[in-house]
């Protein structure tokens, strides 16, 4: 019988046992979803009884607690209102008496003290004046002037922000302990901050006032500021609760994400690990909140007790309730259990008929090779379509090992897909190439196992497909893929030229997408760069050679022009036919802007757009040609901006640079086109004038002129930037004449003259003068001597005498020699000008700062001298250095110096730029213990403003008043005038140059008791000095 009519037949037979089969299921169901109902609604009465139980205790501990909360932050509200009142006090007391002064500062302590007692809650209570510094403590006298400026509060409450503060946990280094404090600011009359009212509370009161209370088990308090640090907890259990501890976790989350006065939440504490139900309450406005805890384990004891026994009792009835349904269903079971085996048989034998007709049926339908394998590996059955895909005839495969049919290297891959597919039951698709019949093929085989009725591995089906052509497509595919997604922009059209594709770099460069282009002539790329010339040109190198290459601007889609280099090929087939054209594009713009970047840094300034040195140079050696082939003269201008770094510190480098940008615009409107300006560096402008005239005197003035006329340009440009900056140049000149110099030795003339003009006073010019260059030659030999005497020991450093009335002397000054090997001593006043000019200043400085530190410290171990003190002169200069402070330090620390008998000497005119960071520099190292002294007083920037405002210690008299004090009464009239002056400010004053005993004698008489000259003793080396003093001594 045909297998679908076995179907058929067996399909009618089983249409009423399915009926009966189908009432058996809805019963089922039925019983089934009645108890699942049942036991739900069950389930959920228990759940609602347990659920309210459960908020009933939790409501309960929530009003426990927070009565627990409110109660501890009352109490401790009324800590802080004591310290209020005492607070309040003090200010009145203030208001009445004023902030007292050094001298009043003991019975501001006694008030203190008896505004203590009637806040005994508060540990001590204090005044700050408006540096920060304590006046009076009501308890131990031993804060008395420590400075509390650098704290939080004082910072907040001197700057207005606000005018009472409680702050959080503050740990004093000093007592090693943590403390809050309570500060109100301190205003005068007029509301001008005056000082700081300060109480401190200990939080040890905190911890002894909680831990008197009584607690039930597994309650806690506890205090915590916004910082999230422990003030007090009870229990307490060990250093985790000890004051100042830094709490973290959820209840971090919870206090910042909450802005809530009072806030409660279930979690466990790092503190014990136990979970708890928190209370968090803040106490009124104050900085504190206290956390009321009570444990879970001991709050929902009893509650847990009570579900336990209901959820065995529910347990008990769901499971007596499913016992009882299942018995149910299980005989109704037995009743279909005989006819349904009897119907599987006949199913299974019907389908197996109509299975092994349709798979034979199927099987000589596919392409594929189809093989099976018992467990020997051994091939049992074979389909091949196509013979010609074997390599022997179907009948000699049956019963052969896969080793005796496939070469060695495939034995080797086959026999580990065997081995996976057997013991992994695993389906394997491999890739291999055959030697067959045909040829060379690519196989690509599904390796499944195959297993009985009983489970058990009986075999392996392999399924083998030819995929050489696939292969070979893919191959062709992955190249074109490859070489369209390239680095090349790629369009390629019809023969007519219309767009085909496009691929993404194309996109990417033009901005056109595909569909865009699609249909289009190539032309829309076209700009305007190119004309119609240009394009016939490269259509016939096309038609003729079939292909063409070159630089193309072409067109972006939002219009912009670029460069490209374009390649453009003809395709054809077999017959030589065209069928398409393919053009390729790269974006050359980035190689274009370097190639013009290149340009303009090698011969143009980066800040101004001048011509830099470089082609300056190259227009001066033209100019010179032409100076020579002319007979004319010419002129070259060197212009520096006066004061342009102290500009720069100032104002910044942008507003410099906007500077000299606007200086560059304008000296180029000035200029013919024949002349070039050019930026050297820096503030530093070149202009070649090439051709002025025959006569030298007429081209001299044409060149003042021109000069002139750039000067006052450049004091007109601060206006063009909006800065109101006073600015001017000063400019040297030389004038090009058909001499043997060359450019090097024109340019050394030009750079003379300018220092010429800087040394007349700036906003100047000067032309070149033979003999300035003959001193700066010297000049410069000097210079090289000077960089080397410091390597070679050459400087020495003496030491000149300060006496009192009596002529004993108190200190000396340190003074710099230099003993050059063939001139001797040198002059201080030739070679310190040079080491400010040259920068050496700084090095040679330092040297003898620590040389005279050195032997300050060796004469703290001798009697004789231990009362000496030294003065040490600091160049201007030295403090424009930014690690200035930082130097001298260091020099501090290693000579380990006395420095309250180290004085520094300073000029008025450090203080005429940049007084203000002068002055930051001069206070970190006074309050190292340095004492300041300035010296020749009268000779420069003398201003009652900055002597009120620096931290001075001394006026020196400079000598050139002294030495006329009796032959001048204008001079006399200012010694007098600064001795007045030094002691209304409370500065001590010396006066040096001292020479004559007359002079002594008025200067004593006018209140000058301090001297320093030749009449107390010439500057000697410190050997010769220690014998004089050893000899006066005795």
């Amino acid at each position: 019988m045909p297998a679908a009519n076995v179907l058929v037949k067996y399909n009618k037979d089983k249409e009423n046992d399915r009926r009966v089969y189908a009432s058996f299921r809805r019963q089922q169901r039925n019983v089934y979803f009645l108890y699942i109902i049942a036991s739900l609604m069950l389930c959920s009465l228990f759940g609602w009884f347990l659920h309210e139980q459960y908020h009933q205790e939790m409501s309960s501990a929530k009003s426990h607690s927070a009565a627990r909360a409110n109660t501890i932050g009352e109490w401790t509200k009324s800590v802080f209102s004591q310290s209020s009142q005492a607070l309040l006090s003090i200010s009145e007391l203030i208001d009445i008496q004023g902030m007292p002064d050094d001298e009043a500062a003991i019975s501001m302590a006694v008030e203190l003290e008896n505004r203590h007692h009637y806040a005994p809650l508060i540990q001590e209570i204090g005044l700050l004046d408006s540096q920060g510094r304590v006046l009076a403590s009501s308890g131990s006298n031993r804060y008395r002037g420590r400075d509390l400026s650098n704290t939080a509060f004082f910072t907040a409450l001197s700057s207005n922000q606000q005018q009472e503060i409680v702050t959080p946990l503050y740990w004093s280094s000093e007592d090693q302990a943590y403390y809050l404090h309570h500060a109100l600011r301190l205003n005068d009359q007029q509301g001008n901050f005056i000082g700081v009212a300060l109480a401190r509370v200990a939080p040890q009161i905190f911890v002894d006032t909680i831990s008197q209370m009584q607690f039930q088990s597994g309650e806690s308090i506890a205090l915590i500021d916004p910082t999230l640090r422990l003030i007090a907890r009870t229990p307490q259990l060990d250093e985790r609760t000890q004051t100042g501890t830094q709490l973290g976790g959820p209840i971090t989350q919870g206090i910042l994400n909450n802005g809530q006065s009072s806030w409660s939440n279930v979690r466990g504490l790092s503190l014990d690990h136990h979970e708890r139900l928190f209370w968090l309450q803040r106490v009124d406005n104050y900085p504190i909140w206290v956390v009321a805890g009570m444990e879970m384990e001991q709050l929902l004891a009893e509650w847990r007790q009570r579900a336990a026994i209901l959820l065995g009792m529910l347990i008990v009835i769901v499971l007596l309730g499913g016992w009882g349904v299942r018995h149910y269903v299980n005989r109704l079971k037995l009743e279909l259990l005989l006819q349904q085996r009897l119907d599987e048989r006949e199913q299974a034998r019907a389908q197996a008929q109509a299975g092994e007709a349709y798979l034979q049926a199927l099987i000589h339908s596919i392409q594929d090779l189809i093989f099976v394998f018992n467990t020997q590996n051994q091939i049992t059955y074979m389909h091949v379509l196509h013979k010609e895909m074997t390599q022997e005839g179907e009948d000699s495969l049956v019963g052969k090992h896969y080793a005796e049919v496939f070469p060695g290297a495939l034995v080797k891959r086959f026999d580990d897909v065997f081995e996976q597919v057997r013991w992994y039951r695993q389906v394997v698709t491999i890739e291999y190439p055959l030697k067959v019949r045909r040829g060379e093929l690519f196989f690509q085989a599904v390796v499944s196992p195959l297993e009985n009725t009983d489970g058990n591995f009986s075999g392996t089906l392999l399924v083998a497909r030819d995929i050489t052509e696939a292969k070979q497509s893919e191959v062709e595919l992955s190249i074109a893929a490859a070489a369209f997604q390239a680095h090349l922009g790629i369009i390629i059209t019809d023969a007519h030229g219309l767009i085909l594709k496009a691929n993404p770099m194309f996109t990417l460069i033009t901005g056109y997408t595909q569909a865009e282009v699609i249909g289009h002539d190539p032309h829309i790329f076209s700009s305007e760069h190119q004309g119609t010339d240009f394009y016939r040109r490269v259509w016939r190198s096309v038609k003729k050679h079939g292909r063409w290459e070159g630089e193309v601007w072409n067109q972006r889609k939002n219009g912009e022009a670029f460069p490209g280099w374009v390649a453009v090929s003809s395709i054809t087939n077999a017959d030589n036919q065209l069928t398409h054209y393919v053009a390729t594009v790269i974006d050359i713009s980035e190689r274009k802007s370097a190639e013009q970047e290149i340009h303009q840094l090698a011969f143009y300034d980066s800040v101004t757009g001048l011509a830099n040195r470089r082609l300056f140079m190259d227009r001066l050696e033209v100019a010179l040609k032409e100076v020579i082939r002319y007979r004319s003269y010419g002129a070259l201008l060197f212009i520096d901006i006066d004061h342009f770094k102290q500009i720069n510190d100032v104002y910044g480098h942008p507003i410099g640079d906007r500077l000299l940008k606007g200086v560059a615009n304008q000296l180029t409107q000035q200029l013919r086109e024949s002349d070039t300006l050019a930026c050297l560096g820096g503030d530093e402008f070149a202009v070649l004038v090439p051709s002025l005239n025959a006569d030298p005197v007429k081209a001299a003035q044409l060149a003042e002129r021109i000069a002139h006329k750039l000067m006052a340009v450049i004091r007109r440009t601060s206006a063009l930037i909006n800065h109101s900056i006073n600015i001017s140049a000063s400019i040297g000149i030389t004038l090009l004449s058909d001499s043997n110099i060359d450019q090097e030795g024109y340019l050394q003339q030009a750079d003379m003259a300018l220092s010429q003009a800087k040394v007349k006073g700036r906003d100047t010019l000067c032309f070149f003068d033979p003999a300035i260059q003959a001193a700066l030659l010297t000049s410069i030999h000097l210079e090289r001597e000077l960089r080397q005497a410091l390597a070679l020991k050459q400087w020495q450093l003496y030491y000149q005498p300060q006496v009192d009335v009596d002529g004993k002397v108190t200190g000396v000054e340190a003074l710099l020699r230099w003993q050059h090997p063939e001139r001797g001593l040198v002059s201080p006043g030739e070679f310190i000008p040079l080491l400010e000019s040259t920068g050496l200043i700084s090095e040679v400085g330092e040297w003898v700062l620590e040389k005279a530190c050195y032997q300050l410290t060796r004469w703290e171990q001798s009697p004789e001298f231990c009362h000496l003190t030294v003065s040490v002169n600091l160049s201007p200069l030295q403090f424009q250095d930014a690690d200035f402070v930082a130097r001298i330090k260091a020099i501090f620390e290693r000579t380990q110096a006395p420095l309250q008998r180290l004085k520094l000497e300073v000029t008025e005119s450090l203080f005429v730029e940049a007084r203000d960071n002068a002055r930051d520099k001069m206070l970190k190292l006074k309050a190292l213990g340095v004492r300041f002294s300035l010296d020749d007083f009268g000779t420069g920037y003398s201003s009652l403003m900055y002597l009120t405002q620096l931290p001075l210690d001394q006026l020196k008299i400079d000598q050139s008043f002294v030495q006329r004090v009796l032959t001048s009464s204008a001079n006399a009239a200012i010694v007098e005038s600064t001795i007045v002056l030094a002691e209304s400010l409370g500065l001590d004053v010396i006066a040096e140059g001292v020479e004559t005993q007359a002079q002594k004698a008025w200067l004593l008489e006018h209140g000058c008791r301090a001297y320093q000259g030749d009449l107390s003793g010439r500057p000697v080396p410190v050997d010769e000095l220690e014998e004089q003093l050893t000899a006066t001594q005795h």
